[in-house]
């Protein structure tokens, strides 16, 4: 074999490697095609246009453990401490304490939006508004959307817009 056959020969293990490589590498790259469909295990945004009232009761599996952290939730100058041990949104926060008797209110889903607070504990949206804010900031995302996280302070004001 002449030095120029083994210098071709070289060369083409070398690009064989090459396009082994990137192939290894591409096939072990996680599939993100879920991420670009924004697809979602939300029930909540599943309703159709229109609905207002919560249909999907909320699992008590996820609410209430000792282990878990502390989210304070106030609406106007009520407190209320509620232990989570799993991702939820503010949302599916109030529909539990809804559920328990503690408070009350009235939601509209809007198509692509979510959810829109119109009243809480009887007090409707008018001149004012239902405002909500996590940790003294005013949410940028819908109620149905925000997942809380361990030790925030939602706060629930009635203002102007």
């Amino acid at each position: 074999m002449t030095k120029k056959q083994k210098t071709k020969k070289l060369i083409l293990i070398i690009f064989l490697l090459i396009i082994c490589s990137i192939l290894i590498y591409a096939y072990k790259q996680p599939n993100n095609d879920l991420k670009s469909k924004n697809l979602t295990t939300d029930p909540s945004s599943y309703q159709g246009e229109g609905q207002e009232e919560n249909t999907y009761p909320l699992d008590k599996n996820k609410l209430i453990s000792k282990t878990s952290g502390v989210t304070t939730l106030f609406i106007n100058d009520t407190k209320y401490e509620i232990e989570i041990k799993e991702e939820i949104s503010v949302y599916d926060l109030m529909t539990e304490l809804q559920n328990e008797g503690e408070i009350t209110f009235k939601d509209k889903n809007y198509s692509g939006m979510g959810k829109f607070i119109e009243e809480i504990n009887n007090i409707k949206n008018g001149e004012k508004y239902w405002i909500y804010y996590v940790n003294d900031k005013k949410a940028e995302i819908g109620v149905s959307n925000y997942k809380i996280n361990n030790g925030d302070i939602v706060s629930w004001k009635y203002e102007t817009y």
